[in-house]
């Protein structure tokens, strides 16, 4: 997704509910970082990351661990 288009940027359980999410702004293609949860302590467990972007999204599995 090499874009300069507004991205959003969300981690959803396995069951496909939103646990947090952050619109990514314009920053384009390249290494950047972002809170996503801030403030909040996410639980231990499986997690699908989805970045969506000009009408397009990718999803990865992310697992977080205590």
């Amino acid at each position: 997704m090499a874009s300069t288009a507004p991205a959003r940027l969300e981690l959803l359980d396995v069951s496909g509910r939103r646990w947090a999410g952050i619109d990514a702004g314009t920053a384009g293609p390249g290494m950047h970082h972002a809170q996503l949860a801030a403030g909040r302590r996410v639980p231990a467990g499986l997690y699908l990351m989805r970045l969506t972007q000009a009408g397009a999204s990718r999803t990865a599995r992310v697992v977080v661990v205590e």
